[in-house]
C-alpha cells in the first residue's frame, strides 16, 4: 500500500515537473523561437539542396526579413527584430567567407566552442558560470544559509551546460568536416535555438526547486 502511494507521488511529481517545464517553455517564447530560428535555416537548406549555397543564403535572408517585418507589425521592437535578422546575416556571411555551404553552420560550431569553454574552464578552478549568471538575473539569492550547498549545486548545473555544448560539438564537428551540409543543417535545427530554450527552462526549474527544497529543510 505504501509502495503504491510512493509510486503515485513520484508520477504526480514527474507530471508536475513536465507541466511546469512546458509552462516555462511557453513563457520563454518557445514556439516563436522554434519558428524564428528554424524558418531561415530551412530556407537555406532548401536553396542549397535544390540549387547553390548562394541561393540558400538569399532565401534565408528573405525569410528572416519577412519574419522580421511580421514581428514589427505584431508589436516587437525594431531593435529586437534587427538583432534576429543580423544573426541570419552573420551566418550567411560565413558562406561568403568560406566559399562553402557548410560555412553557414560555422557560427553554430563557434558558439558551441565558446559555450563549452565558458562553462568548463571555471569548473577547473572550483567556480561555476551558472552561479554567477543566476545571481545576475536574480534567480540565485546573494545570501544563503548554506553557500557551499549552492556552489555544489551550480557546479552540477555548469557541468550539465558543459555537457550540453560538448555534445553539440561531438555531433556537429564530424559532419562539418565531412561536408555533410544537409545532415549538418538538419542536426542544427534539432539542436539549435528550440533545444536551447528548453535547456534554459530546465535550468530555471532546477535552480528554483533546489531553493525550495533547501528552504523547506
Amino acid at each position: 500500500m505504501e509502495t503504491g502511494r510512493h509510486r503515485k507521488a513520484m508520477v504526480d511529481h514527474q507530471r508536475s515537473g513536465a507541466a511546469e517545464m512546458w509552462g516555462k517553455f511557453m513563457a520563454l517564447g518557445g514556439p516563436r523561437h522554434l519558428l524564428d530560428g528554424a524558418a531561415p535555416a530551412i530556407g537555406f537548406l532548401i536553396g542549397y539542396a535544390t540549387d547553390t549555397a548562394e541561393t540558400g543564403v538569399l532565401i534565408a535572408l528573405t525569410v528572416a526579413v519577412m519574419l522580421g517585418l511580421y514581428r514589427v507589425v505584431k508589436g516587437d521592437t525594431v531593435k529586437t527584430v534587427a538583432i534576429s535578422v543580423a544573426a541570419v546575416a552573420v551566418f550567411s556571411l560565413f558562406v561568403g567567407i568560406t566559399g562553402e555551404g557548410r560555412g553557414f553552420y560555422l557560427p553554430d560550431i563557434l558558439i558551441c566552442v565558446i559555450g563549452a569553454v565558458a562553462f568548463g574552464v571555471p569548473l577547473v578552478t572550483g567556480r561555476s558560470l551558472s552561479h554567477w549568471i543566476c545571481r545576475k538575473v536574480g534567480l540565485e539569492p546573494a545570501d544563503h544559509a548554506d553557500p557551499q550547498e549552492r556552489i555544489r549545486l551550480h557546479r552540477k548545473v555548469s557541468l550539465a551546460w558543459f555537457a550540453f555544448w560538448t555534445v553539440h560539438l561531438v555531433i556537429m564537428v564530424p559532419l562539418y568536416l565531412a561536408n555533410k551540409v544537409v545532415i549538418l543543417g538538419t542536426v542544427a535545427l534539432i539542436l539549435g535555438k528550440p533545444l536551447l530554450v528548453v535547456a534554459i527552462a530546465a535550468t530555471f526549474l532546477w535552480v528554483r526547486r533546489s531553493l525550495k527544497t533547501s528552504s523547506a529543510q
